[in-house]
């Protein structure tokens, strides 16, 4: 079975001096897309879908470092990974089941 692992991203950088944050969030996308991960950007994170973990731990890191390179001095990176083992189920599946359930 193929595995897919979903997650969220989110990285703040702190301290910037500016409640604006698209600066910050473009380079960490960046970081994800550069992965070759497919991702979708929300209005509060990225989700990430992933063939392993170590694809997820992977991107999130780049993207961690990339906001740090910014020159953000404090980062906070916030990472919450779904590896459902018994069925693949990609993003948009997830999406799909939900919005079958609204109507």
């Amino acid at each position: 079975m193929k595995q897919v692992v979903t997650a969220s991203l989110e990285v703040l950088a702190l301290g910037t001096g500016s409640t604006s944050m698209s600066r910050f969030v473009c380079e960490a996308v960046k970081a994800v897309r550069d992965k070759g991960l497919k991702y979708r950007i929300t209005p509060m994170g990225t989700a990430i879908e992933a063939s392993s973990v170590d694809a997820v731990f992977e991107a999130a890191k780049a993207a961690h470092e990339a906001v740090i390179s910014t020159g953000a001095m404090r980062v906070v990176t916030h990472l919450t990974i779904d590896d459902r083992r018994d069925r693949p189920g990609t993003m948009d599946e997830k999406v799909r089941s939900v919005e079958s359930k609204l109507r």
